[in-house]
């Protein structure tokens, strides 16, 4: 039997988290460019880990305006506008792609606008 294994897809950090928005459906929303940069899909699983809290969770991301990282529904109970967030995705490879994939990592400015353009693995 083959194994699989489940690696890192792509990174954004550190992302500053722009608006609350309770009465959204639950997950994020993020600039759809860094979506497009990042090789996301609208609606993929993602997981954020909140650095100052060490609060960690999982959502479903949708596409949003230039700049934007909102965290909405009863995700915002638990991550606040101005946090540093780091976003990742994860899938499932076979071992033999797995050994060469790099996943792609976007580092981003205050203003969640990429430092540099994305590593692709």
């Amino acid at each position: 039997m083959k194994a699989q294994r489940l690696v890192l897809l792509a990174q954004l950090h550190p992302a500053v988290v722009t608006t609350a928005d309770f009465d959204d459906a639950d997950g994020i929303r993020l600039d759809a460019a860094l979506l497009d940069d990042a090789g996301l899909l609208e609606h993929e699983k993602l997981e954020l880990y909140d650095g100052g809290s060490g609060t960690r969770l999982s959502c479903a991301v949708r596409k949003g305006k230039p700049g934007e990282l909102a965290v909405c529904g009863a995700t915002a109970q638990l991550i606040k506008p101005g946090a540093r967030v780091t976003l990742a995705a994860w899938g499932w490879m076979k071992e033999k792609q797995a050994l060469k994939h790099a996943p792609r990592t976007i580092r981003l400015d205050d203003d969640n606008v990429p430092l540099k353009k994305a590593k692709a693995g």
